[in-house]
């Protein structure tokens, strides 16, 4: 960096203590007068501060964390009013739900599906010997 002058960013950096570290400003007249001309703006301008009671800024600190806790009492029970609003819904869903219609059943599809599992259960020959066999079965 020794090759050109620091920025504006540079010197601001320096002066936050986060600059570059080059010793630039020992190398460089340009570059030490801007520097020293920014610490005395600096300087001027702390200077020009106004000054500030401390019991006001206590006040307004005091202040600051009455409205903070008011809000979060706010949101509590904000919190506590939508919850209940939820478990009213959740209860009216279960109490009041209409119930539901018996269906027929059908006897006759679950007699077949009887037959079939016996047949099954009853059959001596593995289920394996199936498919050969209907190789050789006649279609009528």
């Amino acid at each position: 960096m020794a090759d050109r002058h620091w920025s504006d960013e540079d010197l601001l950096a320096w002066l936050y203590g986060i600059g570059p570290q080059d010793g630039h400003l020992d190398l460089c007249e340009s570059c030490r007068g801007r520097w020293e001309e920014l610490q005395l703006r600096r300087a001027r301008l702390l200077a020009r501060e106004p000054w500030v009671p401390q019991d006001l800024l206590a006040a307004q600190r005091r202040s600051i964390y009455e409205r903070l806790e008011r809000k979060q009492h706010w949101l509590h029970l904000q919190l506590v009013h939508a919850l209940a609003a939820l478990l009213l819904v959740f209860v009216i869903l279960t109490v009041f739900r209409p119930v539901p219609r018996r269906q027929p059943v059908d006897t006759a599809s679950d007699d077949r599906v009887f037959e079939d599992v016996f047949e099954i259960a009853t059959s001596t020959e593995p289920s394996a010997v199936e498919p050969v066999q209907s190789l050789f079965e006649v279609q009528q």
